[in-house]
């Protein structure tokens, strides 16, 4: 009895063991190419829209990550200043307005901003 306990335990010691090794293989590989993706991002400025969102775009390469106002390369974490338009006809599209990235539309050359380094200007009385 006792001897079948412990060949069951240890036995599921080994398959925990191999599924963490299994694991912990993966999380290395993804780790590597997300280096490798994110040096790929750095070094890619920019293009310009016109070619980058032209119909003569070959479909079988995906289109790089960038603002259609300026052309300047964006991250993931990155995004685009943009608001749709409320008042539509029946048969149309709502329609996008894109004011640019955070290069173009807010003219911010810093990688990252905190907002502690915001000061308020006035108080709230409530």
């Amino acid at each position: 009895m006792l001897l079948t306990f412990f060949t069951i335990m240890m036995a599921l010691v080994t398959i925990a063991f191999f599924l963490y090794a299994l694991s912990a293989i993966d999380s290395f590989k993804i780790k590597k190419m997300e280096k490798h993706r994110l040096k790929n991002e750095d070094n890619f400025l920019g293009a310009d829209p016109r070619k980058v969102y032209s119909k003569e775009w070959d479909k079988n390469l995906p289109r790089p990550r960038i603002c259609p106002v300026c052309g300047t390369a964006l991250r993931k974490s990155e995004f685009l200043y943009a608001a749709v338009d409320e008042f539509v006809s029946t048969n149309q599209k709502k329609a996008v307005h894109i004011f640019g990235c955070r290069y173009c539309y807010l003219g911010q050359t810093e990688e990252t901003q905190v907002m502690s380094d915001v000061q308020p200007t006035g108080t709230l009385d409530i």
